[in-house]
């Protein structure tokens, strides 16, 4: 005798950026996932070439070789942290994957972190950034690898967490 399946019916969680469309990762999965990371490598490009500019102008008016070693300088830095960034993601993302979190945490990781950014937004430490904008290139570059570590993977660790939830709940 077969074992009775429950009439109420399972709906998939609903999870941060991709919504409910993880669960057929069907044309709106691939068309959210696609407009976010494009979104993000966007901004961040933008703000990296902003940065560069920025350093660029400011040392434009120095004489010599030392425009060209500042260059050669700022170039090592942005490479280096551009791989940095990389790697750190992909670490990151290897540990979600071996331990997916649920739905509710996904959700409770993805405000907590808006909180951060929002806090961080209005500290004190602004005129810090400020002072400090033109050697900011290599953050930025750091944020460019991490984010592309982060968009070039097939499956994210929250629609594995929320497959498995799924499965337990049938």
């Amino acid at each position: 005798m077969g074992s009775r399946v429950s009439s109420k019916p399972v709906h998939p969680a609903k999870l941060p950026i991709v919504g409910t469309s993880w669960y057929r990762r069907g044309v709106v999965y691939w068309l959210r996932r696609v407009a976010y990371s494009s979104f993000t490598l966007l901004f961040a490009t933008m703000m990296f070439g902003i940065l560069l500019g920025a350093f660029g102008s400011s040392v434009q008016g120095l004489s010599g070789v030392w425009p060209l070693v500042l260059w050669i300088a700022m170039g090592a830095l942005c490479i280096g942290s551009a791989v940095w960034g990389w790697c750190y993601s992909r670490r990151q993302m290897r540990a979600k994957l071996a331990e997916p979190s649920s739905p509710e945490q996904t959700w409770k990781q993805h405000k907590a972190g808006q909180r951060q950014v929002g806090t961080g937004l209005s500290s004190p430490w602004r005129i810090v950034v400020l002072l400090a904008l033109p050697f900011l290139a290599p953050l930025f570059a750091w944020v460019l690898g991490m984010v592309c570590a982060a968009t070039f993977v097939r499956e994210l660790p929250s629609e594995i967490g929320a497959r498995r939830a799924m499965a337990a709940h049938h």
